[in-house]
């Protein structure tokens, strides 16, 4: 059963200003190491942050007032193939789907939550 959608848009330029701000608080605060140590310093660097911010704000978007949780309790990381994944540090009782896109401009994400089968 689908309990949410969620949709979140953000730029990278105000990721990049944000790191610029706050430096490596900024960072900690938001992403878990196995986030973004993947991420390759780069031209598209900045893009691929706003893309993983946009996506946990997305997955928040989602869920139900039920859960609570912080931007760190959520992990976007990607399978083998790239696809990007939602996976949670808590305990948590649903499937969330996502997808993500990024240009120079804009990051967006969407995320559908889903209840877990109990079988």
């Amino acid at each position: 059963m689908v309990v949410g959608v969620g949709i979140d848009i953000v730029s990278p330029k105000k990721v990049e200003e944000a790191i610029e701000r706050w430096g490596q608080d900024f960072i900690e605060r938001v992403f878990n190491p196995e986030e973004v140590n993947p991420i390759q310093k780069g031209k598209v660097y900045y893009q691929r942050l706003a893309a993983r911010f946009a996506a946990k704000e997305a997955v928040v978007k989602s869920l139900s007032k039920n859960y609570s949780l912080a931007l760190k309790d959520i992990l976007i990381t990607n399978l083998p193939n790239g696809a990007p994944v939602c996976t949670f540090k808590k305990n948590v009782d649903l499937n969330v789907f996502i997808s993500i896109s990024h240009i120079e401009e804009y990051a967006v994400a969407t995320a559908i939550a889903q209840k877990k089968n109990k079988e």
